[in-house]
């Protein structure tokens, strides 16, 4: 190219040059493939970020706070390494390893250990802590490669900057500040967690990219509330008969509720044979009868030490739990005590409130009996309340060697799978002084009455 004063000065000259019209080029990138943010960190996908290398993620910490910011999540396990300027050696790149740690007293650990320089680890309470330690390693290293204001020095000046390092900080030397790795850290396992802090002066991270579900937090605060009460109620003895009355009071004894489980029973439809009266029994009765007591039969030749176990439970003292799954309207359990009167029961209820014992469970079987099993029975009497209960009652008649007898039978009201919480509706009436209620379903009134 010649400009407009030694145009004269090019030979081969063309005499009538094309003109081709400049356009724009749109380049369609090409298709990155898509990685679940679950998957970073793992064994098989190392992610990376520019010099920014994702080993592991870590773990949500599930009963401590402190692992958490507004802003950023730090979670104990975390792993990165990054490409970054020496500390030792000027003007020389190096490999640094980024871990975040849970320290003896629950605090977390920032950590920068240099390649080139392991024994000289970096541990701080906090990473900009560690990171501005390093950066003060790094300058003094390079120190006598800039002019240091020199204004006829041959060496490069330093770039003034109120940050520092041009926008890198803590968070995002280590990698957890940047947008890619908060993405997965929010889409972790348990990061229901930090929605629910321990403590309630922890600070309440801002989620940007996804939120836990409300089912998984209530189920966490479920599970913590269920720790707290074995662990209010353990003995210290490992004996509750040693424990005297401080025990008692210890376990809320004197505020327990009386669980009079049903004051009306679901019947199985036979409203004629409820009130005394005969009722004919026709062939559709029988056939119904005889599935029933087959069901009945095949759930009686199960032990229940194998279908259900009796554990502490959130909601209150002790529940009722499955080792099993069970399908919908299949049997759960009899609930088995003694039989006796609705005068017996009065007296007995007001027995068991006088002397002490906290709680009575009956539950009524027809207008003249009620079954007691407050000293006598078996574990459906641990069943405890819940305003979106899981299972039902029933009364239902069974062929026994004695004739025809009544039985109460619990049956699941939707699938449950093992190691789920038997819950049911009490039904209680209206009566003065509500009972409270702690079931924490989500269409939970806060009574029982």
């Amino acid at each position: 190219m010649y400009c407009s004063t030694h145009k004269d000065s090019a030979k081969d000259l063309v005499a009538n040059p094309s003109i081709e019209l400049m356009k724009t080029l749109i380049i369609a990138p090409e298709k990155a493939s898509k990685v679940d943010p679950s998957e970073i960190g793992n064994s098989a996908i190392c992610f990376r970020v520019g010099a920014l290398a994702l080993h592991s993620l870590g773990t949500i910490e599930q009963d401590t706070d402190g692992f958490h910011s507004v802003d950023y999540i730090t979670p104990p396990g975390y792993l990165a390494t990054r490409i970054f300027w020496s500390s030792i050696h000027p003007r020389t790149r190096t490999v640094y390893v980024m871990t975040i740690e849970k320290s003896s007293t629950g605090k977390p650990i920032f950590s920068i250990t240099p390649a080139d320089n392991p024994a000289s680890s970096i541990t701080a309470s906090t990473s900009d802590e560690a990171y501005k330690s390093l950066m003060k390693l790094v300058a003094k290293a390079n120190a006598s490669h800039f002019s240091d204001g020199d204004p006829f020095s041959k060496l490069p000046t330093k770039r003034g900057s109120r940050k520092g390092a041009f926008g890198l900080n803590g968070p995002q030397f280590f990698g957890y500040g940047m947008n890619h790795i908060r993405k997965a850290l929010e889409c972790s396992t348990g990061i229901e967690a930090v929605v629910a802090p321990t403590n309630s002066t922890s600070p309440q991270y801002l989620f940007c990219y996804s939120q836990p579900t409300v089912e998984s937090i209530i189920e966490l605060q479920r599970k913590r509330a269920a720790v707290a009460a074995e662990q209010k109620l353990e003995n210290s003895s490992g004996c509750a008969r040693t424990e005297g009355i401080t025990a008692v009071t210890r376990s809320g004894g004197s505020d327990r509720i009386t669980r009079a489980l049903v004051r009306n029973a679901d019947n199985d439809g036979n409203e004629a044979d409820v009130r005394g009266g005969k009722k004919q029994d026709s062939e559709k009765a029988k056939a119904d009868r005889s599935r029933v007591a087959l069901k009945y039969r095949q759930m009686k030749a199960i032990p229940i030490e194998q279908r259900l176990v009796a554990k502490r439970s959130h909601i209150h003292g002790w529940g009722l739990f499955t080792k099993q799954e069970m399908s919908k309207d299949s049997m759960i359990v009899e609930y088995m005590g003694e039989n006796i009167r609705q005068v017996v029961a009065d007296r007995r209820e007001k027995k068991y409130e006088v002397s002490g014992e906290g709680s009575c469970y009956m539950f009524r079987l027809d207008m003249q009996r009620i079954v007691d099993a407050t000293m006598i029975g078996c574990m459906a009497r641990f069943m405890n309340h819940c305003c979106k209960p899981n299972a039902y009652a029933k009364v239902i008649t069974v062929d026994t060697d004695l004739g025809p007898d009544k039985k109460i039978m619990v049956f699941a009201l939707q699938d449950i799978k093992a190691g789920e919480e038997i819950t049911y509706d009490y039904k209680f009436p209206v009566e003065d002084g509500s009972l409270r209620c702690h079931c924490g379903a989500p269409n939970c009134i806060g009574r029982l009455n």
